[in-house]
């Protein structure tokens, strides 16, 4: 038996077609006989109680009248003509009280009141009513229907019909959809293999030449038997083994030149492996785990690890004792968005600093896929010593600028009095002459104490109580010192405050006097009025965010704005100079102090002007104070 059906196993093609077939066929038929067997029983049990309602409306329509004349007799004869219908297993007439006043089965419970729940729903429906019930180990449809006579229930008509007969059929239909299912079973399977046979033959030659070209025999040949699909596909795979011989040969020869390729790709390969060991700039890679992957010889220096040490660790383990550098590292895996060039002291492993710039970039294939990060360290310990150097130049320029400032300051009142003490033992006796020194001999050395006050504020080291400061609040009172003058110039003044602007740490009556004389100046370079316009915001610029640091990095920006005669570009340079004035009787440290209190606070200030529009002071100040001592600390690491 086993040798006859070998093509009908399910591994071969023309047994997978065969059964599939069935299968389909089976599944196709099953559900026509299921919709089938349905659509046939319900019709049949709808045609039951159909005939059983209908019945049930007779019995009502002849029995109103006889229950109206109390005729029970002829109930009786009703219900007993009802009775004798087929498949009818009772017929009762019901009395307005619910009362037996007709019964084709058992004539003993007229006058009696039934009492099964079916019977007392019957008795008080008022619609037509079908019911399903078992009488005597047979299923029945009890179907009643209420007496009205003149829109008042007279009674009730039932009559109980048997389900023997509707079930009978419903189990001749099925045997019915069987043998059919079986029949179109029997004669699809018998296509389905004759079809199969048709197709299989052909196709188990196009296997075997198929197994021959997967040896590399590329000889065999099919010869087409017939027109159809099978004949075109041999033609087909005669074709598909005649194009595997070129394109062989043509991959030898493709062959040849990928190893040609290889070897210069190898060749650049370690030309920027030399490149790469050879940057004098540390360069670190991280793949999207946060691992380091890369580290170039240049890095090993500055962080004090090697390359096979740092390997596959995260970068924030080995650039643990500098927190920065794993952060900024992070925080460009995240966002995805390279940061520029960040100065801070790289610690290394050996506890020594190094002072670094770091600068990021996401690192991308050609095709745009993300790999992770590349980080840049670059040692900027020479360029820090040559700014420092510049530093102490600048700060001995500025020293003699000072001098040269303090001595023209000091050397004009000192002249009057160096010229009153000249005739004092003359003129002494002068009254005009005594009445006029008393008055200009004080008020020089007034103005040589104010002088002196001034440079001592501006060179002593800060003493601020910081405090919650609401920026906005402050720059109003500078504003309400001068309500006179903005007045009396017509100047209009323009606030424009951020509402979301928190309150920030500072010393309130410093920054008080700083903005006073922001403001001043701003007054003085619009004689003629003008706009003052006023701006409290945010400032996203002024540093760079790292993660779990947004509260302290962030900054409030104050702009000061002006449409006065603004400042020339010679004089850009020199404004925040000590003694640096354009004004009769300025004293040139106005800008001085407000620049040193603005550093004191750890914020910075700048100014943008065009001459003959306007100028624009910008102050950048941290929400929270910045350690100056800290910072130079870090400097002279």
């Amino acid at each position: 038996m086993s040798r006859r059906l070998p093509s009908l196993a399910f591994d071969s093609l023309q047994g997978k077609f065969l059964w599939g077939t069935v299968l389909v066929v089976v599944l196709v038929m099953a559900a026509v006989v299921m919709v089938v067997e349905h659509r046939q029983r319900v019709a049949i049990i709808e045609e039951v109680q159909r005939r059983g309602e209908i019945l049930a409306r007779n019995l009502a329509a002849i029995s109103s009248g006889p229950l109206l004349l109390y005729d029970y007799t002829a109930l009786e004869q009703h219900a007993a003509w009802i009775g004798s219908e087929a498949d009818v297993v009772y017929a009762i007439v019901l009395d307005a009280d619910g009362r037996v006043a007709a019964h084709s089965g058992r004539p003993e419970r007229i006058g009696t009141e039934l009492t099964g729940e079916a019977d007392r729903r019957a008795a008080r429906t008022d619609v037509p009513l079908v019911q399903e019930a078992i009488l005597r180990r047979e299923s029945v449809y009890d179907v009643t229907v209420p007496i009205v006579v003149n829109q008042q229930k007279w009674g009730t008509a039932r009559v109980s019909v048997s389900k023997s007969r509707m079930e009978a059929e419903i189990v001749r239909t099925r045997w019915e959809l069987g043998a059919i299912t079986l029949v179109t079973l029997l004669l699809s399977g018998c296509a389905a293999a004759l079809v199969a046979r048709r197709i299989a033959g052909p196709i188990r030659e196009l296997a075997a030449g198929a197994s021959a070209i997967s040896r590399g025999e590329l000889d065999p040949r099919i010869e087409p038997r017939t027109s159809d699909e099978l004949g075109r596909l041999a033609v087909a795979f005669n074709d598909m083994a005649d194009q595997l011989f070129q394109q062989r040969s043509a991959l030898q020869d493709a062959h040849a030149e990928l190893s040609r390729r290889f070897e210069e790709l190898q060749d650049l390969k370690s030309y920027t492996e030399n490149v790469f060991r050879s940057l004098t700039t540390g360069i670190v890679t991280v793949n999207l785990e946060g691992r380091i992957v890369t580290l170039n010889p240049a890095g090993e220096l500055l962080t004090g690890y090697f390359a096979g040490e740092a390997h596959d660790r995260y970068c924030t383990e080995v650039f643990a004792h500098t927190a920065e550098v794993g952060e900024i590292l992070m925080e460009t895996l995240a966002t995805r968005t390279g940061v520029a060039p960040v100065p801070l002291m790289l610690r290394r492993r050996n506890g020594t600093s190094v002072a670094v710039e770091l600068s990021t970039a996401p690192l991308r294939a050609g095709e745009g896929k993300e790999l992770g990060v590349v980080g840049m360290l670059r040692d900027v310990s020479l360029v820090r010593e040559l700014e420092g150097r510049l530093r102490r130049s600048d700060h001995l320029a500025a020293l003699g600028t000072l001098a040269a400032g303090l001595a023209h300051e000091i050397k004009n009142p000192l002249t009057s009095l160096l010229t009153f003490t000249r005739h004092l033992d003359r003129r002494f006796d002068d009254e005009g002459f005594r009445e006029k020194f008393s008055r200009v001999v004080p008020r020089e050395l007034e103005r040589i104490n104010a002088i002196v006050d001034r440079l001592l504020e501006l060179s002593r080291p800060p003493r601020l109580a910081f405090e919650l400061v609401r920026v906005s609040a402050v720059l109003d009172r500078a504003l309400e010192l001068y309500a006179n003058e903005i007045e009396s110039r017509h100047v209009r003044v323009r606030r424009h405050y951020t509402r979301d602007v928190p309150g920030i740490q500072a010393d309130a009556d410093a920054l008080y006097r700083a903005l006073v004389n922001l403001v001043a100046n701003a007054l003085d370079a619009m004689p003629k009025g003008g706009h003052l316009t006023v701006m409290v915001g945010w400032d996203d610029r002024a540093r760079p965010r790292l993660p779990g640091r947004a509260g302290s990095d962030a900054m409030v920006r104050i702009d000061i704005q002006d449409d006065g005669v603004g400042i020339p570009a010679s004089n850009a340079d020199s404004v925040f100079n000590p003694f640096f004035t354009t004004k009769d009787g300025g004293t040139g440290l106005g800008l001085a102090l407000t620049h040193k209190i603005v550093d004191d606070h750890g914020g910075a200030i700048d100014f943008t002007s065009a001459p003959g529009r306007g100028t624009t002071f910008r102050i950048v100040l941290p929400i929270r104070p910045v350690s100056r001592g800290a910072e130079d600390d870090t400097r002279r690491d």
